[in-house]
């Protein structure tokens, strides 16, 4: 999978479009470049797992969505999906086989689902 729109990801995210766009416009989100002005956004897979797990870390143990944004980071970067504390006497460990596969599995679902905003102008009648 390639890309999806904010829309489409928002969906699968369960979350509001507008929460979405606000962390995109907002935070650093790897892999995801900003486009320009009246194009629609595209998101990543590898963007979308990053908020996924960060909303995780927000819902589950109320951390700022920064600091969960650079949590989830860690957490991917992670072979293990191990996010440990700068001393090594916590660790969290995030399930990224099971979160893929969630993702996987509601991105499927929110293309079927999910129909983009028409953009632009309207065509013409005759």
């Amino acid at each position: 999978m390639r890309a999806v729109t904010t829309g489409t990801a928002a969906f699968a995210l369960g979350i509001p479009k507008k929460d979405l766009d606000n962390i995109l416009s907002r935070y650093e989100v790897r892999g995801f470049e900003r486009g320009t002005r009246g194009l629609a956004r595209r998101i990543s897979f590898a963007s979308i797992e990053q908020v996924a797990v960060a909303i995780d870390l927000t819902r589950a143990f109320s951390i700022p969505v920064p600091a969960a944004l650079q949590l989830a980071e860690q957490a991917l970067a992670s072979r293990e999906g191990v996010i440990a504390s700068p001393d090594d006497h916590l660790a969290i460990h995030a399930d990224l086989g099971r979160i893929r596969r969630g993702l996987n599995e509601r991105l499927s679902q929110a293309i079927e689902h999910v129909i983009p905003p028409r953009r632009g102008r309207p065509p013409e009648r005759d």
